[in-house]
C-alpha cells in the first residue's frame, strides 16, 4: 500500500493551499487526507504494456493533488477546483452496483455511461474495488482534487484521477493492498470509461521514483530502476491537439488492440508446435524463435490486411464477438502485419534500451527513440516545406528483404531498427519530431501515451535544451499562432499521501 510521507514546501504551493481551504469550507472537515499523483512520461515502450513488453518511464512535476475525507453513508460526492470543467458529481456506491459479486468485463460491456464525463474516471476504482471485495460494504467519501497535468496531453491525467481515486478509497476504507495488485486493478478499473488499454501508465505513477527510470513489464510483474542520463534533459512538447478520449479515438485505440489480439491467435494457429512458448506478443521474439528470421517468416504467415469476414474464416474456433463490438470495423480491413510489427519491434527496443541506459550509450538510446516514432507517424515533413504521407507497410517483398539482409549481417534489418505500423500520431507530432531531429544536442525525439494529439517527448543534452525551447516556440508555436507550451521536465516521485 502507498505510505504516507511528509512533503516540503506544502506552505508555499497556493493551489494546493487553495484546494485544502475548498474542501474545509465545503464539508466542514479537517480530517482529511491529501494526496499527489505525478504525470508519467514513457521514453521507450510506447503500445506494449498490454502485450507484456517493457515500458520505461519517467515521473515528472506535473501532478494532480486529491483531498478526501470520510462519509457516514455510502455517497461519493466530487468537487474540482476547476468547477467549469469539472461541475461536482455525487453518486451512491449502493446504487451503481447489483448486491452480488458480478463478472467485471460483462458489467462494463452492459453499463451506460455519458461520455466524456470526468465523474467516470471517480467511478470506475470505487466500483471495482466494491465488486473485488463484496464483503465489505465501502463507506462513501467527500473528494476536492486540483490538477497541473494538461489535459489531453498524453501525460495520462485520466489514469492519475483513476489511481488518486483508488487509493483514497483504500486508505478511508482500510484496505491493504500490495502496490504491484493495486497497479492491476487499477488498469483494469479503468476499462469502465471503454478503452481496453493496460496498466502501464498507473505502474509507472506508483512506482516512480525521483531521478530514475522505472524498466517494468506486466505478466508477471516486474520492475527494476535504471539510471536517468547525467547532463541529459526530457522537454515536453505539448502539442496542443487534444488526445480526447472521444468515441472516435477510442475507436482507433481499441481497433489496434483487436489487432494485436488477432495477429497473435493467428500467429497461434499457424504454429501450434509453439504454442505453450507464445503465452504474449512479447514472446515472438528471437531469443525463443531462434533467430531473428524465424520472427519473419512468422510475419509471412499472417495477412497483411483483412476484413472481419476473413477472419472469422481463419479463426472460426474463436469468439471473436467480443474482440469486435469494443469499435467499429476498419473500412479498408485490419492491418494485422503492420501492427505486430510494430508491437514485436517495440517490445524489443524497450527490452535492450536497458543496456544502453547502464552503458551510457545515448546515441543509441536516441536512435530507438526515433525509429519507435516512425512506427506511429502518418506523414514525413521534408525540408523543402511539403509533407510526405508516410506509409511504412510490412509487405511480403518487404520482408523477404529483411530476411535475405540478415543473412549478409546488415544491422539495419535487425527487429528493433524496424518501425511497423501502429500509426496513432499526427500531422503536428511528427513536424515537432522532424524539427527536433536538426537540432544540434537532440538525441531522440517521439510521442508518449496512446497519440492522436498530446506530447513529443525530447531528449537533449542539458547545455541544448533552452535552445531547443526557442526553437519548438519560433517554428511551431509562433507559426501556428499558439501559446508557448514546452517545458523541461522534472523528475519527480511516484503517488504518496502528504
Amino acid at each position: 500500500m502507498i505510505a504516507s510521507k511528509k512533503l516540503n514546501g506544502i506552505e508555499n504551493n497556493e493551489c494546493l493551499k487553495k484546494l485544502i481551504a475548498s474542501y474545509i469550507k465545503k464539508f466542514n472537515d479537517e480530517d482529511i487526507d491529501i494526496l499527489k499523483v505525478p504525470a508519467r512520461i514513457n521514453l521507450l515502450g510506447t503500445h506494449i504494456d498490454h502485450r507484456g513488453g517493457y515500458t520505461n518511464y519517467l515521473t515528472i512535476d506535473k501532478e494532480l493533488f486529491c483531498v478526501a475525507g470520510k462519509r457516514n453513508d455510502s455517497k461519493v460526492i466530487s468537487y474540482n477546483l476547476e468547477s467549469e470543467k469539472y461541475p461536482p458529481r455525487e453518486f451512491d456506491i449502493k446504487n451503481e452496483l447489483p448486491a452480488k459479486k458480478i463478472n467485471w468485463i460483462d458489467f462494463i460491456r452492459k453499463i451506460k455511461i455519458t461520455p466524456g464525463d470526468w465523474i467516470n474516471y471517480v467511478k470506475a476504482p470505487i466500483l471495482y474495488l466494491q465488486n473485488k471485495f463484496p464483503e465489505i460494504p465501502l463507506k462513501g467519501f467527500n473528494l476536492f482534487y486540483y490538477g497541473e497535468i494538461p489535459i489531453g496531453a498524453g501525460l495520462s491525467s485520466s489514469s492519475a484521477l483513476v489511481v488518486a481515486t483508488m487509493l483514497c478509497a483504500c486508505k478511508i476504507n482500510n484496505i491493504d493492498i500490495e502496490k504491484e495488485k493495486l497497479v492491476e486493478m487499477c488498469g483494469e478499473a479503468e476499462w469502465y470509461v471503454g478503452t481496453r488499454g493496460g496498466s502501464g501508465d498507473h505502474a509507472a505513477m506508483i512506482f516512480g521514483k525521483k531521478g530514475q527510470i522505472v524498466h517494468l513489464r506486466f505478466f508477471p510483474f516486474t520492475s527494476k530502476y535504471l539510471p536517468f542520463p547525467e547532463n541529459y534533459k526530457v522537454i515536453c512538447c505539448n502539442s496542443l491537439i487534444e488526445a480526447k478520449k472521444s468515441t472516435d479515438a477510442k475507436n482507433i485505440f481499441n481497433e489496434r488492440i483487436a489487432s494485436y489480439e488477432i495477429g497473435f491467435k493467428l500467429i497461434k494457429k499457424n504454429f501450434p508446435e509453439l504454442k505453450n512458448k507464445l503465452v504474449h506478443l512479447r514472446d515472438v521474439n528471437p531469443e525463443i524463435l531462434k533467430s531473428e528470421e524465424n520472427v519473419y517468416k512468422i510475419l509471412l504467415s499472417i495477412p497483411e490486411i483483412s476484413k472481419r469476414e476473413e477472419i472469422c474464416k481463419l479463426l472460426p474456433e474463436e469468439n471473436l464477438g467480443v474482440l469486435f463490438e469494443t469499435h467499429i470495423p476498419p473500412e479498408k480491413g485490419y492491418r494485422l502485419r503492420d501492427i505486430l510489427m510494430y508491437g514485436i519491434s517495440e517490445c524489443e527496443r524497450a527490452r535492450i534500451c536497458e543496456y544502453f541506459l547502464k552503458n551510457n550509450e545515448i546515441e543509441k538510446f536516441g536512435k530507438l527513440m526515433f525509429i519507435s516514432h516512425d512506427g506511429d507517424r502518418v506523414v514525413k515533413h521534408l525540408d523543402n516545406n511539403k509533407i510526405e504521407k508516410w506509409d511504412y507497410r510490412v509487405t511480403d517483398k518487404y520482408l523477404l528483404k529483411l530476411i535475405s539482409d540478415l543473412k549478409k549481417g546488415k544491422e539495419e534489418a535487425k527487429i528493433y531498427n524496424q518501425p511497423g505500423g501502429y500509426r496513432c500520431s499526427t500531422p503536428e507530432l511528427d513536424f515537432i519530431v522532424d524539427t527536433t531531429k536538426k537540432i544540434n544536442g537532440v538525441k531522440g525525439a517521439k510521442l508518449t501515451g496512446a497519440g492522436l494529439g498530446g506530447c513529443v517527448l525530447v531528449l537533449v543534452e542539458e547545455k541544448e535544451a533552452e535552445k531547443t525551447l526557442e526553437i519548438l516556440n519560433k517554428k511551431y508555436y509562433h507559426k501556428r499562432n499558439l501559446p508557448e507550451s514546452s517545458f523541461i521536465c522534472n523528475s519527480s516521485s511516484g503517488a504518496e499521501f502528504i
